[in-house]
C-alpha cells in the first residue's frame, strides 16, 4: 500500500502548509507506511502527478490525498478518472484550501486534517459528475455562482482581504452586475426548453462557495444529478433568498415559482454564446455542455471518526463501504 500526498503550495496559508508537511512526515514515519509527498507548481499539475505516479506503480494499491482546496481535489479526481483501472486506487482530501466544500458532506470535518485518522480511513464508493470531458466531485455551476467564483479568485489575490471573506465579497460585487444566462436545457433527453436563469447548479455534493448549502437534497451516493434552476429574479428578491440559500432552506413551497429543483441522469445545455462554467471551481468557457453521472465510481476515503451526513437524496440506495 502506497500513500501519495499531492500538495498545492498556493492553497491556504504558508504556515499551514509547512505544518502539514511536517505532520505528514511525522505520522507516516511513525506508522511505518510507504508514502510520497508531491508538490504542484501550476494549474493541472495534480492531474498529471496522479497519472505519472500510477504509471510508476501500476500494480500497487495507492491512496492519493489532495492537499489543498476544491481545485486541487478536482485535479486529483480528473487524474484518477483518466486511469483505465481504478480498483486499487482511492482518494482522500486534506482540506487546507479556502473552500473545502466536498468535505462538508461529512461529520467531524476536523478529522480530515488528522493525518492519523486519514491513514486509518474507510472507503466509500461515491458518484462523480462528468461535464463534457471533465469530471467534478462536487458541483458544476453556471451563472451567478460561477461569476462569483471568478470574482472570488480575483479578490483572493488581494492581500488586504481575508480569504474567508472572498466569497461574500465576490457575491456582493457580482450582485451589482447580476449577470443572467440564456440557455436551452434538455433534461434526460426530453425536448429542450429555453430559459433565462440567474444561476444553475448541477450537484453531487450539497455545498458550494465555502459553505453555502445550495443543494440540500444532493447525495454523493444517490446515483442522480441534483439540479437547481433559479429564475433571473430581481436583486431585491435575490437578497431575500441569500440567507436561506446559505442555510439550505431555500427549496420550499414559498419559492416554488422561482426555483426548480429535481434529479436527473443526464442534462444537455446549449448556450446562446460562449459562457463561463465552473467545474469544481475551475472556470472554463463552453458553448454547450453534456452532463452525466458516473455512479459509485470513485473510492473516497473517510477518515476515522467521521461519517457521511444523510440527506433526503434522490433514491433509497445503500452506500457501498469497503
Amino acid at each position: 500500500m502506497k500513500y501519495c500526498f499531492i500538495c498545492n503550495p498556493m492553497a491556504g496559508k504558508e504556515k499551514n502548509k509547512e505544518e502539514l508537511v511536517t505532520r505528514i512526515n511525522s505520522i507516516c514515519t511513525e506508522k511505518g507506511v510507504e508514502y510520497d509527498i508531491l508538490m504542484t507548481s501550476s494549474v493541472g499539475d495534480g492531474t498529471e502527478l496522479v497519472k505519472k505516479y500510477y504509471s510508476e506503480y501500476p500494480d500497487e494499491e495507492i491512496a492519493f490525498f489532495a492537499c489543498g482546496g476544491d481545485g486541487t481535489a478536482g485535479e486529483v479526481v480528473n487524474g484518477i478518472m483518466s486511469l483505465q483501472y481504478r480498483d486499487k486506487v482511492s482518494m482522500g482530501i486534506i482540506p487546507v484550501g479556502t473552500g473545502n466544500d466536498f468535505v462538508r458532506n461529512f461529520s467531524e470535518k476536523e478529522k480530515f486534517l488528522d493525518i492519523g485518522a486519514q491513514l486509518d480511513s474507510e472507503i466509500l464508493s461515491v458518484d462523480v459528475l462528468k461535464c463534457n470531458d471533465m469530471y467534478a466531485l462536487n458541483m458544476v455551476n453556471i451563472g451567478f455562482d460561477c461569476e462569483v467564483v471568478c470574482k472570488m479568485s480575483e479578490i483572493k489575490r488581494k492581500p488586504f482581504i481575508p480569504s474567508k471573506f472572498a466569497y461574500i465579497a465576490g457575491l456582493i460585487i457580482t450582485l451589482v452586475k447580476k449577470p443572467g444566462v440564456k440557455m436551452k436545457i434538455s433534461v434526460d433527453g426530453r425536448e429542450s426548453e429555453e430559459k433565462k436563469l440567474l444561476l444553475t447548479t448541477f450537484a453531487n455534493g450539497c455545498f458550494c462557495g465555502g459553505g453555502f448549502h445550495s443543494n440540500p437534497n444532493a447525495d454523493i451516493t444517490g446515483g442522480k444529478i441534483d439540479y437547481m434552476f433559479i429564475k433571473n429574479i430581481s436583486r431585491t428578491k435575490f437578497l431575500t433568498l441569500v440567507s436561506s440559500y446559505k442555510k439550505g432552506t431555500h427549496i420550499c413551497e414559498k419559492n416554488a415559482k422561482i426555483i426548480d429543483n429535481g434529479f436527473s441522469d443526464t442534462c444537455k445545455i446549449i448556450f446562446d454564446k460562449t459562457t463561463n462554467v465552473s467545474v469544481d471551481g475551475e472556470v472554463i468557457g463552453f458553448d454547450s455542455i453534456d452532463l452525466s453521472l458516473e455512479k459509485a465510481t470513485l473510492n473516497f476515503r473517510i477518515p476515522l471518526g467521521s461519517e457521511r451526513l444523510k440527506t433526503t437524496g434522490a433514491a433509497e440506495e445503500v452506500a457501498v463501504i469497503h
